[in-house]
């Protein structure tokens, strides 16, 4: 295979004429003489002839270290290297030169008071100080997303050191597939606009945390695109991975906040549970676990968590003013603060509003479609200080005349029909985040529901299921309910209480309901038809009820298990609200504006106190505001500004698996990540590599011809020194 010889600066090759200077000077200082016999001269030259031989080897050996020396100065200043095929054999093209950085929050682990971040973006600063001038840097953060801080390759060293120094860690994981592919299109990218770039080598800074490098790679098909695309990317590129992580590293997280209800009201205490893990491989005794509200310590409690265990942490709190309240626990302290705190954002009403629509009044007691429905949502009566939910009942009219913002939940109970207009209305109040609660009943046209509210031809699409036909009693057997096994947390408080009247409240009608995909069947009929389906809208939820809410076709009402029914019903219809208030740090926050006030301006107050717009946007009679940067976990205060003039508190956590530090070996990366794809290693520490380590090696071959210039200088001074003396 023929070796090739290449030059980065082939304009200094010129010099190479300067080499015949020691030549061309010996030449001219050869004297031209005149021949003339003299007697005692014929004895000089007898003895003359016999050093002639040896005086003129060594004239010619001083004129070619001479030579020699002008030769190996040139030449280094060409910056010679050397390729096979195409293949580098000594180093000196340009390099493009990739950092992947990364960034997720386990690199935040703390060891000798400084973190695993701090010591990867000293050492890409130390890649790119220590790299030949000419190369090319491009720096990518490895995360969840991940991040291309730089994307087109920047040759000024200065201008990457500034962005090594001002780039953060994140508080997400890590999607290594996904950042090996903004990889590739960075190279792709720097291929056909810098062709100088004629070497490429991408650093990966990384703790080698199992679950990043270990990717859950769903199905065979993601399995052969990541193998594929490591294989192109090794191709041409070499890769270099600086281990920054250790061995045994002990760690302990909140993994897990939530309100024991699904809403949270001044009239009762708010029943709190958070759960810690333990994912190091020592026990933790007597760990202090705090709960502050607002800000303010509320409550303190001590876990004892046996290595590679969980413990729940219980609280209690009764808040004393509604609105939207900021939830934090707190563990104590260790090596990975951030995992320590996970945040709620927790929504406190007075008491629910509910309005209950009553598609079939009546002036007699418990003949009205919405009266027993009454009662189980408020048994003290709906003015009474103890209940927690308000109803109030009203007419089909209401839809249109009322404010929808103002309830938590609407009932919607044997209404016949609905106009076009109040299908829109119902619309917009479920993907803000309200619930709605439909049974049906004698007077439901299946064909407007399907039509308005079911998605059929121009229609919103709230329905969970598709409305079919009435179906009555069978042999004059009436129809009982399945609980499914109390899969659902609609009716999972009934597992155990066969004697709560569930399973035996009989029904004589009920409407065949065909559920969509991406429903859920709560309860069913003996007869094996739903019975209750839901589904999220938007941001709120849509509940259908196959039977009616009063005695006019089913017994339920009169049993003991309805009134439990209703408040699961209540519970599930407001879980929407809780739901849009925490997301996953690396999700967007987002949110619908009330009707079509696409006008308003929408600003994110972030954890660290710094204040960005979220950008709106219209789709058809829906106005939704977005934002996306999410990289810090903690509470996020949303303003609305005119006009509009309100507030919402939004929690982002971290997602826990990035807490478990368990890391691959080097062995497990060549074997199992990256099987048949060399790559270099080294231990990233920062200070005291050796010469070779990848992060300090350079383009050295010139180097090397400029020491032997060096020393051929030397030589050609002690031998001439010799030389002179002996022809003295």
């Amino acid at each position: 295979m023929p070796i090739l010889a290449f030059f980065n600066h082939p304009a200094m090759l010129a010099w190479l004429a300067a080499a015949a200077a020691p030549l061309i000077l010996h030449l001219l200082s050869r004297r031209r003489f005149r021949e003339t016999p003299w007697a005692a001269m014929q004895f000089l030259l007898a003895a003359a002839k016999k050093n002639a031989r040896r005086i003129r080897i060594e004239q010619w050996l001083l004129l070619a270290v001479r030579t020699l020396l002008i030769v190996l100065v040139v030449v280094a200043l060409a910056e010679p290297y050397l390729s096979r095929s195409g293949l580098t054999l000594l180093q000196g093209g340009r390099t493009h030169k990739v950092l992947v950085l990364d960034a997720s929050y386990s690199m935040d682990y703390t060891q000798n008071d400084k973190s695993r971040f701090e010591r990867a973006r000293e050492l890409a600063m130390n890649i790119v100080q220590q790299s030949r001038q000419g190369d090319g840097f491009t720096l990518v953060l490895l995360a969840s997303p991940p991040r291309v801080v730089v994307g087109t390759p920047v040759f000024a060293r200065d201008a990457l050191l500034a962005e090594l120094e001002n780039v953060p860690a994140l508080d997400t994981g890590a999607d290594l597939s996904a950042t090996l592919a903004k990889v590739e299109e960075v190279l792709t990218l720097a291929r056909r606009e810098y062709a100088r770039l004629s070497r490429e080598e991408v650093f990966f800074l990384t703790d080698l945390g199992r679950n990043t490098w270990m990717p859950d790679l769903r199905g065979p098909g993601a399995v052969r695109e990541f193998r594929d695309r490591c294989g192109r990317l090794a191709k041409t590129a070499t890769f270099i991975v600086a281990d920054l992580g250790q061995e045994g590293a002990e760690n302990v997280a909140v993994t897990s906040l939530a309100p024991l209800d699904n809403y949270t009201t001044l009239a009762r205490d708010c029943a709190l549970e958070a759960e810690l893990h333990n994912f190091g491989h020592q026990s933790h005794n007597h760990r202090r676990v705090e709960l502050y509200i607002d800000g303010r310590r509320a409550g303190e409690t001590f876990l004892d968590l046996p290595a590679g265990e969980s413990a729940s942490a219980a609280f209690s709190y009764r808040f004393d003013a509604p609105g939207d309240h900021a939830v934090e626990v707190r563990a104590a302290g260790d090596a990975l603060e951030v995992d320590n705190h996970r945040w709620l954002a927790l929504p406190v009403v007075n008491h629910l509003r509910v309005l209950c629509v009553n598609g079939r009044p009546s002036g007699g007691d418990f003949q009205g479609a919405t009266d027993y429905l009454m009662v189980a949502l408020a048994p003290n009566g709906p003015s009474d200080e103890r209940s927690v939910v308000r109803p109030e009942v009203a007419t089909e009219r209401a839809l249109m005349e009322a404010d929808l913002r103002q309830y938590d939940a609407i009932f919607l109970c044997d209404v016949a029909q609905f106009t076009v207009g109040e299908a829109r209305a119902l619309d917009r109040y479920v993907r803000a985040g309200g619930g709605l609660v439909i049974f049906l009943g004698d007077q439901a046209r299946a064909d407007n529901y399907n039509r308005q509210l079911g998605g059929a031809a121009d229609g919103v699409g709230l329905l969970p299921a598709v409305v079919g036909r009435r179906v009555g009693p069978k042999q004059q057997e009436p129809y009982l309910f399945n609980p499914l096994n109390y899969r659902h947390p609609i009716v999972a408080a009934f597992r155990g209480r066969d004697r709560a009247g569930l399973v035996t409240a009989p029904t004589r009608n009920y409407i065949k309901l065909e559920p969509g995909e991406s429903s859920k069947v709560a309860l069913g009929f003996s007869s094996g038809d739903p019975a209750v389906v839901e589904r999220q809208v938007g941001e709120g939820r849509s509940i259908l009820v196959a039977t009616s809410a009063d005695a006019s076709w089913t017994a339920w009402p009169l049993f003991p298990s309805y009134v439990p029914i209703v408040q699961e019903l209540v519970s599930a219809a407001v879980r929407g609200r809780m739901d849009e208030r925490s997301v996953a740090v690396g999700q967007p926050l987002s949110g619908v504006l009330p009707g079509q006030v696409a006008e308003a301006a929408v600003s994110v107050e972030l954890p660290d106190g710094a204040r960005q717009h979220a950008a709106v946007t219209v789709d058809g009679a829906t106005a939704r505001w977005t934002y996306s940067k999410v990289d810090r976990s903690g509470m996020y205060r949303v303003e609305y500004g005119p006009p509009l003039a309100k507030e919402d508190l939004y929690a982002a956590n971290v997602d826990t698996a990035e807490s478990d530090l368990a890391r691959v070996s080097l062995d497990e990366l060549r074997d199992d990540v990256w099987p048949g794809i060399a790559f270099e290693s080294f231990d990233g520490q920062v200070a005291g590599e050796a010469p070779n380590s990848p992060i300090v090696r350079r383009d050295a071959f010139h180097h090397w011809l400029l020491y032997a210039a060096l020393a051929l200088l030397l030589f050609e001074t002690a031998l001439a020194s010799w030389l002179g003396r002996r022809a003295a």
